[in-house]
């Protein structure tokens, strides 16, 4: 495990994202611990292209039950099988999203094997915040959630690390759980699938790059890395960027698939 604390983007494009952006999934590395954030695309193999060994995993969460924030995971974990867990994986969602997950496994004959053990946990359907007890920690982690406000039953995260915090807010509009998810966090990872002049308006449940910027500014947080992109708006980050910055002082970042962004 390398001894740097990292956010590393395996991918950063939105459901219907451009051909060189695989959907938004994030993993947390630190000496101790890698940590999966919704799972998409060849996760096996995004993994390993961006120097992550998945054998290595110490949980993985899953933010709702939209296709391209899961639909990787069966793959996952087929991968894992040969690897030889050496105990129960964990992965974490909210009530709904650990439904289906159990679904789209069963279905693969995934859920009940000896050579694969996993631990299903369900996140609270509360915001659960600092400086409240931590809904889960392992490896020197600790995670809190909140819901937000996407379209189906959605969790924002925030990952505390070494004394470093990185919150992540899932798909949502711009919501006051993010807002106190990122209080004073180094990183905020926020989803901008819309720039404000988007000629097709923003879709329910989804930011602009302003509103992004807006929520950053509001929490403190550090630095802001835009995330969840459609290919008109990948099309010009320079755009997304000014926006998000009209609003937000702090560095600003448009997200690069395989990037690595030290914490």
């Amino acid at each position: 495990m390398s001894s740097e604390l990292a956010l590393i983007v395996l991918g950063s494009g939105a459901a219907f994202g451009p051909p060189d952006r695989d959907n938004t999934s994030l993993a947390v590395q630190s000496e101790n611990a890698l940590w999966l954030i919704d799972c998409a695309g060849s996760p096996w193999r995004r993994m390993r292209r961006a120097g992550l060994d998945p054998a290595g995993l110490s949980a993985i969460v899953i933010t709702h039950a939209h296709p391209d924030h899961l639909y990787g995971l069966p793959s996952l974990l087929h991968c894992l099988i040969p690897v030889g867990l050496t105990r129960p994986l964990p992965i974490l969602a909210p009530p709904r999203t650990l439904a289906c997950i159990r679904d789209l496994l069963a279905a693969f004959s995934l859920l009940s094997r000896a050579d694969l053990p996993l631990h299903l946990v369900a996140l609270p359907a509360e915001p659960v915040l600092p400086p409240a007890e931590p809904v889960w920690s392992d490896s020197g982690v600790q995670l809190w959630t909140a819901p937000v406000e996407h379209t189906v039953e959605t969790v924002g995260l925030r990952l505390a690390i070494a004394g470093r915090t990185v919150t992540c807010s899932s798909d949502t509009a711009p919501c006051e759980a993010v807002v106190e998810l990122a209080r004073d966090a180094d990183l905020l990872v926020h989803e901008a699938t819309f720039r404000s002049d988007d000629p097709g308006g923003v879709a329910p449940g989804h930011s602009t790059a302003a509103g992004a910027g807006q929520t950053a500014a509001r929490a403190g947080a550090a630095r802001l890395l835009l995330v969840h992109l459609l290919e008109r708006t990948a099309a010009d980050p320079a755009a997304l960027q000014r926006e998000a910055e009209e609003y937000f002082s702090g560095e600003v970042i448009v997200a690069e698939d395989l990037r690595r962004y030290c914490l």
